[in-house]
């Protein structure tokens, strides 16, 4: 490991010290494409460290560490402005302390910061706090968009097994075989999340990840339960079971209501 890399905070890609000083160079004067340079995700959040503001307002590093630590000191209790304490490797190879912080921790700091230059570093570092914030945003609605499409292909291969158990049950003798559709698919619905089908754009990403297993439990214990010629109350009770018995494992949110 190069000493660039040791100094390098927050993992982004390191490079070989005269290429960091090109690519920091680029991110000073070019902050729409290379600005996310000083800033970085930690934490499912974007931030920037004390080493990287030092360098970047030409500061000495212990000094920058010196103010974040007044800071500290001067917060109110219970305050939720963020400065997480780290350590990294200097040139000498010693670990020295330094300090993550998110963009409110970073913009409390620059307020003590003066003169024109500084004025146009704080503008690019907040304008690389956008971008970064703007693609974890992105990153999430993707997460969101792609369990949603996974959930309704899911659910139109759950109804076409449903229906075929309707079939099923009628055949065993059912005379209300077609209650058991709407009963299946509140299992997963207004039972697991409290939430009508409709709904479900109002689940988050994980909630939706849940449902899509519920439903393939289901749809599992129904095919199985016919190819064994199980009696249908059987094989509807031996869903609905396993379907609690997954939501108890898995801590789902079963009593929170969510408006469809």
């Amino acid at each position: 490991m190069t000493k660039a890399e040791r100094k390098r905070p927050f993992g982004c890609e390191p490079k070989g010290r005269d290429a960091a000083k090109t690519e920091r160079a680029l991110t000073l004067s070019n902050p729409v494409d290379h600005g996310k340079q000083l800033v970085c995700i930690a934490h499912r959040e974007a931030m920037t460290s004390s080493v990287t503001v030092a360098e970047v307002f030409h500061k000495r590093h212990d000094n920058v560490v010196r103010d974040i630590r007044k800071l500290i000191g001067d917060l109110p209790a219970g305050s939720l402005l963020r400065f997480e304490e780290s350590s990294y490797l200097n040139e000498q190879n010693k670990s020295q302390p330094m300090y993550q912080m998110t963009r409110d921790g970073f913009s409390l700091l620059a307020m003590g910061f003066s003169g024109k230059k500084a004025l146009e570093f704080k503008l690019k570092f907040l304008d690389a706090f956008n971008l970064m914030e703007r693609d974890i945003l992105n990153q999430s609605n993707l997460s969101w968009q792609q369990e949603r499409t996974s959930g309704k292909a899911g659910r139109r291969i759950e109804t076409d097994v449903i229906q075929r158990f309707v079939e099923y049950a009628t055949c065993q003798g059912a005379k209300s075989a077609s209650w058991y559709y709407a009963s299946i698919t509140m299992l997963t619905n207004s039972e697991l999340f409290r939430v009508k089908a409709a709904g479900r754009d109002s689940l988050s990403a994980l909630q939706l990840s849940f449902l899509t297993v519920a439903e393939q439990i289901i749809r599992q214990t129904l095919e199985n339960g016919m190819s064994a010629g199980m009696h249908y109350k059987v094989i509807y009770q031996a869903a609905r079971s396993k379907v609690f018995a997954f939501a108890a494992a898995a801590a789902l949110p079963c009593q929170r209501r969510i408006s469809a």
